[in-house]
C-alpha cells in the first residue's frame, strides 16, 4: 500500500534500500481463489503463494505503481540508517523475496497482472480516503530524508 500510494504522489521518492532488491507480493484476490481451489480439492501441504508471474525488483515495483497512478517518479536511493522498522518490503534477506510459485501455480495460484492489482489497490485505498498508514515515510519525514541526502550527510 505504501509504495502504491508514494509513486502515486509523484516526484522524488526517498528509498531506504537498494532498488534492486527482488520484491514478491500477492493479489489477496489471487490468494483467495487458491485457497478455496485447495480446499475443493483437499490438498494439504505448503505453498508459496507470490508473484508477480514476472520477477520485479522494487525500484520496478514503485515505477509500476507510478506508471499506472499517471505520475513519474525519480527514485532516490537514501541510507537505511533511522529508517521506521519494518519499511514496506525492504528487507534485509533477499532470499526471503525469492521463493519458486511453482507448486501453487501448479495448484491453480492465478496471477493478475501487476498492472491490474496495483491499479485496483490505488482505486481501493483512494475510495476509503487514504487513511493513515503505519509504515513507512511520512511526507515530512521523506523531505527531511531528501534534504538530508542532497546535503550528502548521513541519515539518521
Amino acid at each position: 500500500m505504501y509504495w502504491v500510494r508514494r509513486a502515486a504522489r509523484g516526484g522524488r521518492v526517498a528509498l531506504p534500500a537498494d532498488p534492486g532488491q527482488p520484491v514478491q507480493l500477492v493479489d489477496s484476490r489471487d490468494l483467495a481463489r487458491l485457497v478455496v481451489q485447495l480446499l475443493a480439492d483437499a490438498r494439504p501441504g505448503a505453498f508459496h503463494a507470490v508473484g508477480p508471474d514476472e520477477p520485479v525488483t522494487l525500484g520496478g515495483l514503485i515505477e509500476t505503481c507510478a506508471r499506472v497512478a499517471g505520475t513519474e517518479v525519480e527514485i532516490v536511493p537514501v541510507s537505511p540508517d533511522g529508517r521506521p522498522p519494518m519499511f514496506p518490503l525492504v528487507r534485509p534477506d533477499r532470499t526471503s523475496q525469492q521463493r519458486s510459485p511453482a507448486r501453487a501455480r501448479a495448484a491453480g495460484l492465478p496471477t493478475t497482472p501487476l498492472e491490474v492489482t496495483l491499479s485496483d489497490v490505488l482505486a481501493w485505498d483512494r475510495g476509503r480516503g487514504e487513511p493513515p498508514l503505519p509504515g513507512g515515510y511520512s511526507p515530512d519525514e521523506e523531505r527531511a530524508v531528501l534534504a538530508r541526502h542532497d546535503a550528502g550527510a548521513v541519515d539518521g
